[in-house]
Order: structure tokens, then sequence, then C-alpha cells
């Protein structure tokens, strides 16, 4: 398949992410998260200022002020992991409106990511690979990136889940093209763990792959969660989205090695996935 056809029909897909202004509860609790996120990565780079600091000075009250200074540093730390904690715990939000006494579903929350800019990458690849004007492929290559910016903010729905998997479909071509094993562009993706909001930045797109397979379980979770499970179809609808978290869990778990980060490790996914399945074999047998 040539390259220009990806692009153009990467630029024929329609790109519906949900506007993270909308302030619903559960956009809220995202928004926070990706505060929290925010917060964490500044923390962390501030601590291993001061610890390279630490190791590079001999001045002895210069090493007691900037130990003062990561004491202060790792309790903000602590504080802002255990705030994502609490906002991970906050199961409420997720669940169905329904006044019937039912046990709540654990739903997952999503992992957050920067922004990137394939532009300058893509145009010299083309132009020194395909030997090709890379000025024509612009529009495609912008509409790929805005494809990438909506699922960011993907909709909790069978519509995000839509949206999700077609950028992760276009991924397995764009990595045959554009990212060859022998060669960096020099773009990197940055994912922040949705556990511990510590960030993670590789540049594979194996990496890419299994963040968004990770959300796509996610909002699976937050799907099963939303079911009127006092009903026969809700109940149904509950056990297909957890089952569907549980099979793109196990699916990471099989294909994706050297995770940097806690959610994407072998032994959570495991844990991540016979929570759901059990939560679906608990649902069917109610």
């Amino acid at each position: 398949m040539h390259y220009g056809y990806i692009l153009v029909h990467a630029a024929n897909l329609k790109n519906n992410g949900s506007d993270p202004r909308v302030a619903t509860c559960r956009g809220r609790l995202q928004t926070r998260r990706c505060q929290l996120n925010q917060e964490i990565n500044k923390e962390l780079r501030l601590r291993a200022g001061a610890e390279n600091l630490f190791k590079a000075t001999t001045n002895r009250k210069l090493r007691e002020t900037v130990a003062l200074e990561l004491s202060f540093v790792n309790s903000n730390l602590q504080l802002l992991k255990e705030q994502l904690s609490e906002l991970n715990s906050s199961v409420e939000l997720y669940q169905n409106d329904s006044k019937e006494c039912v046990m709540p579903m654990i739903p997952l929350g999503l992992k957050e990511t920067k922004e990137v800019d394939f532009r300058e990458p893509f145009k010299d690849f083309i132009l020194e690979h395909y030997s090709e004007d890379a000025a024509t492929y612009e529009d495609a290559i912008s509409d790929f990136m805005d494809m990438r910016q909506a699922m960011r903010t993907p909709v909790r729905s069978t519509a995000g889940v839509s949206l999700l998997f077609k950028y992760y479909n276009q991924l397995y071509y764009i990595e045959r093209r554009f990212f060859p094993p022998d060669r960096s562009l020099g773009v990197y993706f940055e994912w922040f763990d949705s556990l511990t909001g510590v960030p993670s930045c590789q540049r594979t797109v194996a990496f890419e792959k299994a963040c968004v397979l990770f959300n796509i379980a996610g909002i699976y979770t937050q799907i099963g969660a939303r079911q009127e499970r006092a009903t026969c179809a809700g109940l149904d609808g509950a056990v297909d989205a957890l089952l569907r978290a549980a099979g793109a869990l196990r699916y990471i778990h099989e294909n994706f090695t050297n995770a940097p980060s806690v959610d994407l490790a072998a032994d959570t996914l495991l844990v991540l996935g016979a929570l759901m399945t059990v939560g679906s074999s608990s649902g069917s047998a109610n």
C-alpha cells in the first residue's frame, strides 16, 4: 500500500473527540486527572534536578539546602499521588443513576497523553525516503494529527471506542511506512500512567498502540459501569463491555513487553484483566 494513500485515507476518517471544556462529572474528573499528571511531572523534574545538584556539589550548606528541598518535593509527590489514588477510587460517578441497590463496578481511568507534531518528521521522511514532494501531503498529515488530537479526549461511549480503534488501525500502516526499525524519526510518544501519574516517553509505535488499547479497555469498563444492571439488557451490556475490556488488557499483556509504566506492567494487566473477568462472571451469575 502506498504511503500517500495511507495519509489520505486517514484524512477521510471522521474524528470526533469530546470537548474537554464540557463540564460533566466524568469530564471534570478526567480534567483533574490531567492536572494531577502535570503537577506530578513538575515535581519529578524538580526532584531530578535537586538530586543531580546534591550529587554534584560538595558545599555542606548547599547540600543541606538541597536536602531540605528534596524533602519538600517528596512530600508534595506523596500528596499528589494520594490525590490521584483517591481519584481512581471515585467509582460512583461512573455508575448508572438507577436507585436499585447493586454493587458498583470498578471502571478504569484513561491515560493522558501530550500532543505530537508529526509534520516535519513525516515531510522529511517522504522527501528523503520516497523522493516525493512532501508539500503535497501537508493536509493529510494535518488530518492525521487531528485524528490523534481527537482520540486524546474520546467520548465515553462506543463512539469513543470506534475513534480509538480507527486511530489504532491507522498506526499499523503508519508504523510500516514511517517508522523503520533502523532509523529514528525523532517522534516521541509521551503518556501518563493512569495509576501513578508518572509520565513515560518512548519513540516506538508499539508503546502508542498499547496506550490506545488501554484506553479502549478503560472506556469499556466505564460503559459497563453505566449499564442498568437491574434489567436483562443492561446486565448483558455490562457483561459484554467488561469482557471486551478484559480482552483488550489481555492483548496488551500478550503483545507488549518492556512496559515503562505501572499500568502497562505485566502483573498489573493480569490483575486488571482478572478483575474485569470476575466482574463479568458475577454479573452474568446474577
